[in-house]
């Protein structure tokens, strides 16, 4: 059987990136292509890919702690490698996991890996040196050398630019607010990422204090990857997951550990308070566009400043000059999966919208 130009396998290790690529996969079928899910079962993955009714297949369960997830990476590349086998996809398209960096280079496809996380160092040793071309946000702070193409956007432009995803309000109904009520939403992380290894986050006291104190103006909803403990339970947010958005785009701020829902409360014009040490490129440019702060640590400066954060008109003007320097990210992937190789070495974009800027082995497209 001779082997499809138009098939690709988009391997989903977190909910993120079921958004991430929700809609290349709506742009990609419409054009006749063939795309498979290939994902972890971790969190939510799964009743994201059910909800938007997206082609798939589960070949591993997430796992807590590292020691564990070593240990499991063999039954994953064995079980990745039957899928890939099977499916025989022309690309791959991960967020340069293991198992999609080894299994595309010993059955020679095409690697296509989206990166955001500046942290993951030691993976990125066994990663990158088998992605094909690497895709970052511009504001992606390390040099990943020869096929590192950087475009103006970030991951979670993605699935929430004004082109693609519009708020429902109604979430407020769902969520049970009076007319004029407004809330907050508190993000919990579970910190069993590779990329979390040496971070902590705020113990039991200071989740209380943050709720105690943002209580006496506005409702508050725990989002949380873990388990929460029976005082925080009242405040645990009670929706379906395909309606996240639309409760981070309605409410008044959101405050957290998670940088993924940080930055999409941004996108959304949610004034946002980032808490972790955790740097990031992509959140740094946010920050640096007034749409959200970061603190390492919950002390009483942090507090005032959180105590104090909510939306505004003047709030709303930096989201709006944010949105303007942003490209559609989708169009952009799925240009560039279409015209691939080519879209290597050439601009593939009308000059009056887009250029490019070439770097030593790099290159960056942006909008004008």
């Amino acid at each position: 059987m001779k082997k499809s130009r138009r098939r690709i396998l988009i391997d989903i290790c977190h909910p993120a990136e079921v958004h991430h690529f929700k809609y290349v996969y709506q742009e990609l079928a419409a054009r006749g292509w063939s795309i498979l899910f290939a994902a972890k079962d971790k969190d939510v993955v799964e009743a994201l890919l059910l909800a938007y009714d997206l082609p798939h297949v589960l070949f591993s369960e997430s796992q807590e702690g590292i020691l564990k997830k070593l240990l499991h990476v063999p039954v994953e590349l064995w079980r990745f490698a039957k899928i890939v086998r099977a499916y025989r996809p022309t690309f791959i398209l991960s967020n340069l996991s293991i198992h999609s960096s080894w299994i595309s280079y010993l059955f020679r496809i095409t690697h296509i890996a989206f990166i955001d996380t500046e942290h993951r160092r030691v993976l990125d040793y066994v990663t990158l040196p088998f992605a094909d071309v690497k895709l970052t946000p511009r504001a992606y702070q390390r040099c990943l050398g020869q096929n590192h193409i950087r475009y103006n956007g970030n991951h979670e432009v993605t699935y929430l630019h004004p082109l693609r995803y519009r708020a429902d309000s109604s979430i407020r109904e769902v969520l049970g607010l009076e007319a004029d009520e407004k809330y907050v939403i508190l993000r919990f992380v579970g910190w069993h990422a590779f990329h979390d290894v040496g971070l902590t986050g705020l113990d039991l006291a200071k989740k209380m204090l943050l709720v105690e104190q943002l209580s006496q103006a506005r409702r508050v909803f725990i989002s949380s990857e873990t388990a929460l403990p029976e005082p925080l339970l009242p405040f645990l947010l009670k929706i379906s997951v395909e309606r996240m958005h639309d409760a981070l785009a309605c409410a008044d701020a959101y405050i957290g550990e998670g940088g993924t829902m940080a930055s999409e409360a941004a996108c959304l014009g949610t004034p946002a308070a980032y808490l972790n040490s955790l740097r990031l490129g992509y959140v740094d440019e946010e920050e640096r566009y007034g749409l959200l702060q970061q603190f390492d640590r919950l002390d009483h400066r942090a507090l005032n400043t959180i105590l104090a954060t909510g939306k505004s008109i003047k709030h709303a003007a930096k989201a709006s000059r944010f949105w303007r320097d942003q490209l559609d990210v989708v169009d952009f992937i799925v240009k560039f999966l279409h015209n691939y190789p080519g879209s290597l070495y050439r601009n593939l974009y009308e000059e009056e919208f887009f250029c490019e800027k070439k770097r030593a082995n790099e290159k960056t497209i942006f909008n004008n």
